[in-house]
C-alpha cells in the first residue's frame, strides 16, 4: 500500500474571511458544507468549507472554524496551490492588502509567490 497524504484541515478564526481568501482571492473552489454535528467531534465535522480535488491523486482540502480549546487556529501552517492565472491571482491578492512574504520568483518547480492568509499561515501560488 502507498502512503501519502490524502487530506489537510486548517482551523481558522473566522469561517468566512477564510472561505473568501481561498475561494475569491486565491480560487480555490472551496464550498460550505456541514457534516457529522452530531458527533460533537472536536477535530473533525459540522460546518467548514473544503474542496476536494480529484484529478491525479486524490487530496481533500478543509477549513474549519476553530473551536477552543481543542481545535486553536492553525498558524504558521505552509500550504501551496497549482493556479493557472499566476499574474491575475497574484494581482488580485495584491490588490485586497494581502501580505506578500515571497514576491513572484521562479523556482526548480515553476514560478511561485508566498501570502499570508487570515490566520498567518504561509500560502504558496505555483504556475501551473
Amino acid at each position: 500500500m502507498d502512503k501519502r497524504l490524502t487530506f489537510v484541515a486548517l482551523s481558522v478564526a473566522d469561517l468566512e474571511r477564510s472561505t473568501s481568501f481561498y475561494q475569491t482571492l486565491l480560487g480555490v473552489p472551496v464550498q460550505h458544507t456541514t457534516h457529522d454535528e452530531e458527533l460533537d467531534d472536536p477535530w473533525y465535522g459540522g460546518a467548514h468549507a473544503a474542496h476536494s480535488f480529484t484529478d491525479g491523486a486524490f487530496l481533500h482540502f478543509a477549513i474549519y472554524p476553530a473551536r477552543l480549546p481543542e481545535r486553536p487556529p492553525t498558524q504558521a501552517a505552509q500550504v501551496g496551490f497549482q493556479v493557472a492565472d499566476f499574474d491575475g491571482v497574484h494581482e488580485r491578492v495584491e490588490r485586497a492588502g494581502v501580505e506578500v512574504v515571497q514576491a513572484p520568483r521562479d523556482e526548480p518547480w515553476g514560478r511561485t509567490a508566498r501570502y499570508l492568509d487570515p490566520d498567518g499561515n504561509i500560502v504558496s501560488i505555483t504556475a501551473l
